[in-house]
């Protein structure tokens, strides 16, 4: 039997559930496992899988111990998730088309994401959100939704790359076999989509190579057959939108974007979005559904609708919207920050030392209306193989819905020891998803 260094035994290890036995048997006659570790990882750097902090191109490790779903839980889970991205087009849709909703007006308006041109406009299809990454975890086994990202959702080659990867160094050792995934196959069905066009020119956006994605970029850009187009690639014409290519201008139907602020970045993008000359997948504007402030309110935005809400979320609240002592009711829980992404701007209270924890509530207390609260989960821990030993260490779940289905190719990571975030930006690793 494998040692196991756990480090939390009060939490839920979910490799001792009966559908894990095989493959634990299978890794306790793998001879020198770690070596396959260090192999896979090495590869790994070599083929460019990268995340760019901000000094450096630092690798992303992968964890080549699968993580098992099993096929009813995959279904039932993507039946809730199909829902929920129901529900959010018909929010945006409500919002800038003048509708009273359920987040009050205020809260919208401030945050970084609204974009007033989008008021009574129609997207094309009426589809705002086409691709999302929906972050989970589970407790007991109970999936709890912890995040919704509609506006740029990234890590879905980092699934691909980690099945692939553990497949062709590990593949004859493990007697279960996992699917490969139809994530390519789904964006590259649903970009299409995205076009009323037969056959549509399809260009991915990206601000180059100090994006902290870049990886994925190239990654689609070559395994997809997409234009990769920095801003400076983009010419706006009377009537259409052109890229720069070495055979010369191109025109392009959709535009599959991988950057913040279109406006700034590419002047007047958004001004031929508007006029129809282009689509942008995902639409300009779509951050209001992905700012944690809205998060707190997807419940009741669901119940308004009608639409069941059939993956549950941790309690949830805005820090600005309450006159209660603030510091006593969110000591024990995750505060975030209403537009922060990839790890930065979370805050897992319980985890820090009373200096950490005292630096975040002082700028809670300056800009309260910044800030959320979320119930803090014990979520299920995995085992992890880092280093040569094997750790227990908490990892989440990010399914990607294509407009209105989920993809098979799902991205697990796992947070450093010892943590609860697991965010690449973070340290998290990448872990290959089977579902079987």
């Amino acid at each position: 039997m494998i040692k196991i260094k756990r480090t939390n035994k009060a939490s839920f290890l979910e490799y001792e559930e009966e559908h894990y036995k095989t493959l634990l048997s299978d890794l306790e006659r793998i001879p020198d496992f770690f070596k396959y570790v260090q192999l896979i990882n090495e590869l790994a750097y070599r083929e460019g899988f990268t995340f760019y902090t901000g000094n450096y191109y630092r690798s992303i490790k992968i964890d080549p111990i699968p993580r098992i779903l099993k096929k009813e839980e995959f279904w039932k889970i993507s039946e809730g998730l199909k829902s929920r991205a129901e529900a959010i087009n018909k929010f945006l849709y409500s919002y800038y088309h003048g509708d009273k909703v359920v987040v009050p007006e205020d809260l919208i308006e401030t945050s970084p994401y609204f974009r007033p041109e989008m008021m009574g406009f129609d997207p094309p299809k009426g589809i705002y959100v086409y691709i999302f990454g929906e972050d989970l975890v589970k407790v007991k086994g109970i999936p709890y939704i912890l995040e919704d990202n509609v506006r740029i959702p990234s890590g879905m080659s980092y699934a691909i790359k980690a099945h692939e990867l553990t497949e062709r160094v590990l593949g004859d050792k493990f007697s279960v076999k996992g699917n490969e995934g139809d994530g390519l196959e789904k964006l590259k069905k649903t970009l299409t989509f995205a076009s009323d066009t037969r056959d549509p020119v399809i260009a991915i956006l990206t601000d180059g190579t100090l994006n902290s994605a870049y990886f994925e970029h190239k990654f689609y850009s070559d395994k997809l057959d997409l234009l990769l187009v920095e801003p400076s690639d983009i010419n706006i014409r009377e009537g259409e939108v052109t890229v720069s290519t070495l055979e010369g201008e191109v025109h392009v139907d959709v535009i599959y974007r991988r950057i913040e602020d279109l406006d700034f970045l590419t002047p007047g993008l958004m001004n031929a979005y508007l006029r129809g000359w282009v689509n942008i997948v995902n639409a300009p504007g779509t951050g209001i559904a992905d700012d944690k402030i809205t998060f707190c309110f997807m419940p009741q935005i669901m119940e308004e609708l009608g639409i069941k809400e059939g993956v549950k979320q941790p309690f949830s609240f805005p820090i600005g919207t309450t006159r209660e002592d603030i510091e006593e009711k969110i000591k024990n829980m995750v505060v975030k920050k209403r537009e922060g992404y990839g790890g930065s701007g979370t805050f897992v209270l319980h985890d820090m030392s009373e200096e950490e924890k005292k630096k975040v509530l002082n700028e809670v207390r300056k800009s309260p209306e910044e800030f959320m609260a979320q119930e803090l989960l014990d979520f299920d821990t995995v085992i992890s193989a880092i280093g040569d030993s094997f750790y227990q260490a908490y990892a989440d779940l990010r399914f990607f819905v294509f407009v209105n289905e989920s993809s098979t190719s799902i991205l697990s990571r796992v947070a450093p020891v010892g943590s609860r975030v697991t965010n690449n930006s973070s340290g998290g690793l990448v872990k290959p998803l089977w579902i079987v």
